[in-house]
């Protein structure tokens, strides 16, 4: 470690609040809410306040980061680029996960794990009746996990397990693990390999806006064709 720089353990303890703090918000959150709020089926409103419960980790980071790490949430420098070297990023992580997840789909599929679930199906009915939430959604997740795991989670756990590779795994497992509660395999796997692309490239050319915006606009292209897709299937009803 560097002179000034955060002990190893300090690095440990921030990532585990981190990940436990997501975990704890994704898997049980609904349920906190469903309390609040005193109902039993996720509406527009629930929906609404759980996106807002969803920055509270990266509110928990930024201040560990700053009062207890005492530096940066952000430890790696942004690089500075051109806007044609944007464009090109965007449409190669575009590309790369186009290519990829349609891959994965249609290995998914003949394996017959493409079905969605209920939960992922009532959903896409909220967004149908309630299309602001879609931008709500993306921008939260856009924001959110970026930051938090590749631009907070990534550097630090180089810097404990020594090994980029590793680091970069690890962060697209637990990417992957967090969208389990929608309940299908794909729902899994899918954010996995977008995880893995995202991690690449933030390792390699240490752009976060990148990122957010490719997050945030996948989202949004995803959520919408979903929603059509369901649409054209249900006559309008998801």
């Amino acid at each position: 470690m560097e002179n000034g720089a955060p002990k190893k353990s300090i690095l440990l303890l921030g990532i585990t609040l981190l990940l436990v703090t997501l975990f704890v918000i994704a898997f049980f959150g609904g349920s906190f809410l469903f309390f609040l709020f005193g109902v039993t089926k996720t509406n527009a409103t629930l929906l609404f306040a759980s996106r807002i419960l969803f920055w509270l980790p990266l509110l928990v980071v930024f201040i560990y980061a700053r009062k207890v790490e005492k530096q940066k949430l952000l430890i790696w420098e942004e690089r500075k680029t051109e806007v044609w070297e944007y464009l090109v990023s965007v449409l190669a992580i575009f590309i790369a996960l186009l290519i990829g997840l349609g891959i994965i789909g249609t290995i998914l599929k003949l394996l017959n794990f493409h079905n969605e679930s209920d939960k992922f199906l009532q959903l896409l009915e909220i967004f149908r009746a309630n299309q602001w939430l879609i931008f709500v959604t993306a921008i939260t997740a856009g924001v959110v996990e970026e930051l938090t795991f590749r631009g907070y989670l990534i550097p630090r756990l180089i810097v404990l397990v020594k090994s980029p590779a590793v680091a970069i795994l690890l962060s697209s497992v637990l990417f992957g693990l967090l969208h389990f509660g929608y309940g299908t395999v794909i729902q899994i796997i899918g954010p996995f390999f977008i995880g893995f692309i995202f991690a690449l490239y933030y390792y390699k050319f240490r752009n976060i806006k990148v990122l957010i915006f490719c997050h945030i606009m996948w989202d949004v292209m995803a959520i919408y064709l979903k929603v059509l897709f369901a649409e054209e299937l249900g006559g309008g009803k998801v």
